[in-house]
């Protein structure tokens, strides 16, 4: 999947313009990659394509504890929007991702997050 695959699938699952589209997957990507410890920054940067997997590398931190209310009020600060549209913002861009990484490391993705990661991600069974 390239970067623009990738774009327009969080495009259409959002019905967002694409300047939007392109700002979810930023404030969302970013966010993520300060949540997520380096190594599993990295593991999952490796199935993405760039520019995403830039983003998610250049935001690796030691992995902040956030739940997943902190998690929706970070990506709300990135993107300037309400808690309900970084909901949205959220779920659209880890739909897209988790249709580009494999099962194995979406497992490992999963496992490293507390529950409530796994129905943003649409594995709402896991959650």
């Amino acid at each position: 999947m390239t970067y623009g695959e990738f774009l327009s699938r969080v495009r259409a699952s959002g019905d967002y313009p694409d300047e939007e589209a392109a700002t979810a997957v930023d404030a969302v990507v970013r966010t993520l990659g300060e949540r997520l410890p380096q190594r599993a920054s990295q593991h999952l940067a490796d199935q993405l394509p760039q520019p995403v997997a830039g983003i998610l590398e250049d935001a690796s931190d030691i992995g902040r504890p956030w739940g997943v209310e902190e998690f929706l009020t970070q990506v709300a600060l990135h993107t300037g929007e309400d808690r309900d549209t970084a909901e949205t913002d959220t779920r659209n861009v880890f739909s897209a991702i988790s249709e580009r990484v494999s099962g194995g490391e979406m497992n490992k993705l999963l496992s490293q997050l507390p529950s409530g990661y796994a129905e943003l991600f649409g594995y709402s069974e896991l959650a």
